[in-house]
């Protein structure tokens, strides 16, 4: 008997790319699985890493379908079925994404054994080995120990775009007992790139700071713009990196902020990124300027090295606004001007009507973006849109920046649609 993994992958890709009432996803017995049993499913046929060097999509593949099974208690009830066949298509995408690897033998016998086996390889660059020792790890470690035991050693780690720490954060949310392997592929990319890393905050020298006065967020409003050979996340933190911008402006806030209060000014930096700065950067390089220093936050609990994570975290958020900031930001959207209805709006309209809503309504908005998001192809609008509710849980005060910041995106890409 096929199990619910390979009738996943025997689902042809045409019914995702061009979907129709009655097809074969809509005949399947998949299409009434819970979605727990779909995330399982899709875990199994997505932790497999591939032969070639993994493409943007199978990069985001894990994180694509944690973000989107983490918005199904948000969505309107009609749309769950259309989010479910957007899960399942993650797995079908993957299944046709090119061969996989045969599993490396594993040789550890014990767990102290298989974690020193683990940081070893990784130093080392030797994917296999890590491979070995997590899948040796995983089913023996509870997701936290997993998490508790591999943050502090990936932090400085530009390798796999930097999206490691998002995923360790996703793991700590209730995500099933096999999620941990959905690190296999990230962390042997990390291994083949062990080397690009961050450094800067690791000296114990203390930069001369002409601007000590301000604080962290005006720091970031309008930083001084920095040449990067392309907008690559790990080229562009190497280039603040060596510009010295970094250790200048940051050195001092990583050492005296806690997490949380860094967490809270770099995400609104973000988000008022998103809302005011240069609107051709909204898709992915606003929406990796608020997910990527989130995701390392979001493991303060279980970091030994929070000074590490502020300066990675806000090292991301410097880059994003050296490299692709074309103004500064910092100032609320205005109220409205006109009734527009909300789902119709342009970005800047959109964004308005969110953080001028009353919290009463803003309930309701939530479920419109995230049943846009959810059922959205881009997988970067369903991260946003998440990682945006997350920041407003998270900062109650600032939720109206939060959820403007997600309006703004998901009416970004209702716009492209129509032009």
């Amino acid at each position: 008997m096929k199990t619910i993994a390979t009738l996943l992958c025997d689902l042809p890709l045409e019914i995702f790319d061009h979907p129709q009432a009655g097809d074969a996803w809509e005949r399947s017995p998949l299409a009434s699985l819970s979605a727990e049993q779909l995330v399982d499913a899709v875990i199994t046929v997505i932790t497999p890493p591939k032969i070639a060097r993994p493409s943007s999509f199978v990069l985001h593949a894990p994180l694509e379908l944690l973000a989107r099974a983490a918005l199904l208690p948000y969505v309107q009830t009609n749309a769950r079925t259309q989010v479910l066949r957007q899960i399942a298509a993650v797995a079908v995408r993957y299944a046709n994404a090119g061969a996989v690897i045969d599993d490396p033998k594993i040789v550890h016998t014990n767990i102290d054994a298989a974690l020193s086996a683990l940081f070893g390889s990784l130093r080392e660059g030797d994917a296999n080995g890590v491979d070995s020792a997590l899948l040796f790890l995983a089913p023996r470690l509870q997701l936290r120990e997993l998490r508790c035991a591999l943050i502090d050693a990936i932090v400085p780690c530009l390798g796999a775009a930097g999206h490691v720490p998002i995923l360790l954060a996703a793991l700590a949310r209730n995500v099933g007992a096999n999620a941990s392997q959905l690190l296999r592929a990230p962390l042997r990319t990390l291994a083949t790139s062990i080397d690009l890393r961050l450094t800067w905050y690791q000296t114990n020298d203390q930069p001369q700071d002409s601007i000590n006065k301000r604080n962290l967020f005006d720091r970031l409003a309008a930083p001084t713009r920095v040449p990067s050979p392309s907008t690559s996340i790990a080229a562009m933190l190497k280039a603040v990196e060596r510009s010295g911008d970094a250790a200048r402006l940051l050195q001092e806030p990583a050492q005296e902020l806690s997490p949380q209060n860094a967490e809270q000014i770099l995400l609104k930096v973000a988000a008022y990124s998103m809302l005011q700065d240069d609107p051709a950067q909204a898709p992915y390089g606003w929406t990796h300027c608020l997910t990527l220093p989130q995701g390392l936050l979001q493991n303060a609990d279980v970091s030994k090295n929070h000074h590490a994570l502020n300066a990675v975290a806000a090292t991301h958020v410097l880059a994003c606004r050296a490299v692709l900031g074309k103004m500064a930001i910092g100032t609320d959207p205005p109220p409205p001007t006109s009734q527009t209805n909300f789902d119709e709006a342009d970005p800047a309209t959109a964004a308005s009507i969110a953080f001028h809503t009353d919290v009463a309504q803003r309930k309701e908005m939530m479920t419109i973006l995230a049943t846009k998001a959810a059922t959205h192809h881009d997988a970067h609008l369903a991260k946003y849109t998440l990682a945006c509710f997350d920041a407003a849980a998270n900062d109650p005060a600032a939720a109206p920046l939060f959820i403007a910041a997600a309006a703004y995106l998901g009416a970004w890409w209702k716009h492209q649609k129509r032009s």
